[in-house]
């Protein structure tokens, strides 16, 4: 690369972080103000903070969303708030120092096991439902992969293959993260009435919540223990993002032999794995050799509930309600039956079968 090409670039990179100041200190103030809240409901009012469970990641996403659907958000502030997943993310990276192979190999096999099954049973379930309703191909195989594993991303690695219309991809999002709305403010009370354990809940929106962000967000409304299990069952979930939406995929196309054998199957998998999960495994490997001190730990817990507050606030703010009535009547009804039914089934197992 050349001299003038790095300038240019460093320019890009410059002008891309000065665009985004002002909505990253928009994102801060929120999450302060959200711990700050947090806080003082503990404070004054510690019954209605047990019941409602209302912590500092669900109260940045509730301001955020109340912010952008009354007053709005300027579109000066819009190149900030871009950065939820990657804040999300970083946050789940973090979360590696606190597990050890031991911990994660103690849960591993089982709830792998129940992952997997769940996650393709999904996409099964949904192409059997589908035909009750009238749908394109590319939406049903969108939708499929959407419930069936974490949400937004397997939807967007999804529809290029399937050859889904943006407006599809949007669709499916939109009654993604609906269902996931409703699940965020609902599980944690209906945890607490069926008086679930914090792995048990932990493990249940691990599986039973689509969007990844979402699982995240209740289990750690539930507690940080329900957190810590949600964020296991999680990354179970990413590790298969690949070959659940290769078979979503395939299951649309298996009546089109030529575009099927045009797939190679294996730089799809490559293609699609998500790298940060690497990241998370070396904090694990880092930490399961004492590579950390248990103060360092506690400081890189502080930064992963930093990352959360953060993301979760930028995902608030970016949450319109008009954008969810777009999504239309036959998308909702088929998502919300097999989000449903997963989360029952997901319930049950949790509730009945698995050793916690």
């Amino acid at each position: 690369m050349s001299q003038a090409q790095l300038q240019v670039k460093s320019q890009s990179i410059s002008e891309t972080i000065i665009k985004a100041i002002p909505g990253l200190i928009l994102v801060v103030l929120l999450a302060m103000a959200a711990m700050w809240g947090e806080g003082f409901l503990k404070t004054n009012y510690p019954k209605f903070y047990e019941v409602s469970l209302l912590n500092h990641i669900l109260l940045a996403i509730l301001f955020g969303m109340i912010i952008r659907n009354t007053i709005g958000v300027p579109s000066v502030l819009e190149p900030g708030l871009k950065y939820s997943t990657i804040l999300t993310k970083t946050g789940i990276v973090i979360m590696g120092t606190k597990y050890t192979f031991a911990s994660l190999v103690k849960v591993g096999s089982v709830s792998m096991a129940f992952i997997t099954i769940m996650l393709f049973a999904t996409v099964i379930f949904t192409f059997w439902l589908r035909k009750y309703f009238k749908m394109t191909d590319s939406l049903a195989g969108c939708l499929a992969a959407g419930f069936s594993i974490c949400g937004v991303s397997a939807t967007v690695a999804t529809g290029p293959a399937v050859k889904a219309k943006g407006q599809e991809m949007a669709y499916t999002i939109a009654t993604i993260l609906i269902f996931g709305l409703l699940a965020l403010f609902t599980f944690p009370a209906l945890g607490k009435a069926m008086g679930l354990t914090e792995n048990q809940f932990g493990a249940w929106v691990g599986v039973g919540i689509v969007n990844s962000a979402q699982v995240l967000a209740a289990g750690m409304a539930y507690g940080q223990d329900a957190g810590l299990m949600a964020g296991i069952y999680n990354m179970g979930r990413v590790v298969l993002l690949p070959f659940v939406v290769l078979y979503a995929v395939m299951f649309v196309l298996k009546n089109d032999t030529q575009a099927s054998s045009n797939i190679n199957k294996t730089q799809f998998i490559m293609d699609k794995f998500p790298v940060f999960v690497l990241a998370f495994l070396i904090a694990v490997i880092a930490n399961t050799f004492g590579v950390f001190s248990k103060e360092e730990v506690k400081f890189a817990g502080n930064i992963m509930n930093w990352c959360f507050a953060l993301g979760f606030a930028s995902i608030g703010l970016t949450t319109k309600f008009s954008d969810m009535k777009a999504a239309g009547k036959d998308g909702i009804i088929l998502g919300f039956i097999v989000g449903a039914a997963k989360a029952i089934i997901a319930l049950l197992v949790v509730k009945y079968l698995l050793p916690f």
